[in-house]
């Protein structure tokens, strides 16, 4: 396939998986919580790549490294309604629980590489 037509295909499935979400939110809030647990973004991403490259190791790869670095993940989606309910706006929340996710993810690579010799 040509190279162009397969970057505009999977911007297109992508931004259509995104803009599916935001609408799924607007009338059923459990769905549209339930629907980006499963892993269908890094699913995507992981089946792309193994398309592009035919590299299935590379594929499993990159699985593997979404699943170690979801736990810092994890401090956006605790930061952001903690901070809310303490009585700060949604900006200044979010902005706090991505300087917050930026930290956590720091110190999770670094703790991987130095107790567990995992280089990501």
């Amino acid at each position: 396939m040509n190279p162009v037509l397969l970057t505009i295909f999977k911007v297109a499935i992508t931004a259509g998986v995104i803009v599916a979400l935001s609408e799924l939110a607007k009338r059923w809030t459990m769905v549209a919580t339930i629907a980006p647990s499963i892993p269908i973004g890094s699913g995507m991403i992981a089946i792309l790549l193994y398309i592009d490259t035919q590299d299935s190791a590379r594929a499993g790869n990159y699985a593997w490294n979404v699943f170690l670095l979801t736990p810092p993940g994890s401090v956006f989606l605790i930061a952001v309604p903690l901070c809310l309910r303490a009585g700060l706006a949604f900006w200044p929340s979010v902005g706090i629980a991505v300087a917050l996710t930026v930290v956590a993810y720091y110190a999770y690579t670094v703790m991987l590489q130095r107790v567990f010799g995992i280089t990501l």
